[in-house]
């Protein structure tokens, strides 16, 4: 249940960068984005930045654990993505679809997305 402004707010932009990130990464899966592409799209998409802005938020409340989930998931890919590639392969990434995929299902499933958008 979504309170006041404020975690309508936070809900609806991590929301959306989930999105932008999973679109992102099945556009890799399906080898229309390059590694180029990929590395911009993820510094455009500035997880990081949410998480900063948001972190004592979602980590003070459990009921965000998905919401933190996403926000950690994308901002390590932005941040580690050479590392992963170079350890692990592009393959890899379909783990982290997945794993953003299931967020983002419980989180509409949690979050009634009526409920995010603004009454103005």
């Amino acid at each position: 249940m979504v309170t006041n402004e404020a975690d309508r707010e936070m809900i609806t932009e991590i929301t959306q960068m989930g999105l932008r990130a999973a679109i992102l990464l099945k556009g890799v899966m399906i080898k229309k984005v390059d590694r180029g592409t990929l590395e911009w799209g993820l510094e455009e998409i500035n997880a990081s930045s949410l998480m900063g802005k948001y972190a004592a938020r979602l980590s003070n409340n459990p009921e965000y654990v998905q919401l933190f989930n996403l926000v950690a998931l994308v901002s390590s890919l932005e941040d580690q993505l050479d590392y992963q590639i170079q350890e692990y392969g592009i393959d890899s990434l379909k783990d982290d679809l997945e794993e953003i995929n299931t967020s983002l299902r419980s989180v509409g499933l949690q979050f009634d997305p009526n409920q995010l958008q603004s009454d103005t």
